[in-house]
């Protein structure tokens, strides 16, 4: 009885420590791509390109979605 207690805490902290890992990496995902875009932007910006302007703007919008989105997704779930 005790042993599937302690399989049971040692599988939840480990199940635990992936969502933070998989937080961490979603993260740092995040900043890059919105690092990216913003070069994307600059370039475009530099060259007077319209469309590339756009798709960094794009970049940078849907890596900030998804960086904040993840500030609303609970860590003890």
């Amino acid at each position: 009885m005790e042993q599937s207690e302690t399989e049971t805490t040692a599988e939840s902290e480990r199940k635990r420590l992936v969502r933070s890992k998989i937080h961490v990496g979603l993260a740092a995902l995040g900043t890059l791509s919105s690092v990216f875009g913003i070069g994307i932007a600059i370039i475009g910006g530099i060259n007077f390109d319209r469309t590339r302007v756009l798709i960094g703007v794009g970049i940078i919008v849907v890596s900030t979605i998804l960086y904040v989105s993840m500030l609303f997704v609970a860590a003890d779930d």
